[in-house]
């Protein structure tokens, strides 16, 4: 077993989050054979109304590390406990306020950026599943694999794969129960902390005398949200996806040249890209080829918008 330390819970931290919330969009139709998209509309819906708790496992090459997740949703958003099970004890409680962009429109067409299959069916977590292949058509996305389970659509087991079909990451669900409403706060143990955050607390416009321009989008990825604080602060953080990758764009003032990120770095199936500009730190993330963050880091720029 894989020892967890602060950096890597941060990065399952993460994947876990992605991999929870893999697709925003409605629900699919019903009475017909189901198509691979229409299975990924089923998995989006599942993501939004179940509330369930369940064990998973994340393997990375030889590492290999538990995890047990509380999964709560509400008109609000979704929220999550996330509990290590080997390694140090850690555990972390995020909550995530609705995508207010329409990624249903993005997923209608994600045929054009991915060749979708349905592979037959397998057996997650004591539970039937249909696995769906989703293999990209270019550089900028990796491959996945599905497993979804028939009953509800819920993602039970996801291989993500690089440009040859290799796995690079594995999560795996071994248990999983669906809770009902009654069963939600014994579940957390944290109902009153469960509050949703208001989306707008802290939110101003962004850069009021400047903005900055993603100016080389892979095709397919568009915006679909975006955040910012107090302009006087200097953080920025805006969210672009292609209805199934998502990439994540970090822009704050630089603290000391010192802390400065520039370069690339990856670890396991998350790349990053950092650079500097105009006296600020831009940073790209996501669980996308070096390929992605680098085309989209290179090509944000600082563009003073008239008065």
């Amino acid at each position: 077993m894989v020892v967890i330390n602060k950096a890597d819970f941060k990065v399952l931290n993460r994947y876990c989050v992605a991999f929870l919330a893999l697709f925003f969009t409605v629900c699919a139709g019903a009475g017909e054979t189901v198509s691979p998209g229409q299975w990924l509309e089923r998995m989006s819906v599942a993501l939004q109304e179940q509330n369930y708790q369940g064990v998973f496992i994340y393997r990375r090459d030889e590492d290999l590390a538990a995890m047990k997740v509380t999964h709560v949703v509400d008109g609000q958003g979704t929220r999550e406990v996330l509990e290590t099970l080997t390694g140090e004890a850690r555990s972390e409680m995020r909550v995530t306020p609705l995508v207010k962009a329409d990624a249903a429109s993005q997923l209608a067409n994600i045929d054009h950026y991915y060749t979708l299959k349905l592979l037959g069916n397998d057996r997650a977590a004591g539970r039937v599943t249909q696995l769906v292949s989703v293999m990209p058509k270019d550089e900028y996305r990796y491959g996945y694999r599905l497993w979804l389970d028939q009953a509800t659509g819920l993602l039970l087991k996801s291989d993500l794969l690089d440009q040859k079909g290799d796995v690079i990451e594995q999560v795996m669900f071994t248990s999983l129960e669906l809770l009902p409403p009654e069963k939600i706060a014994d579940a957390t143990g944290v109902e009153n902390s469960f509050a949703m955050p208001d989306p707008a607390a802290n939110i101003e416009p962004v850069m009021p005398k400047s903005r900055w321009v993603v100016g080389g989008l892979p095709k397919g990825f568009v915006l679909l949200d975006a955040y910012s604080n107090n302009p006087n602060k200097g953080f920025d953080h805006s969210v672009y996806s292609d209805g199934l990758a998502s990439v994540s764009v970090f822009i704050e003032r630089v603290k000391s040249e010192g802390e400065a990120f520039v370069g690339l770095s990856q670890m396991g199936a998350v790349s990053a890209f950092g650079n500097v500009d105009a006296g600020y730190q831009i940073t790209v993330v996501g669980d996308v080829p070096e390929v992605t963050v680098t085309t989209i880091g290179q090509s944000i720029k600082l563009v003073t918008a008239s008065q």
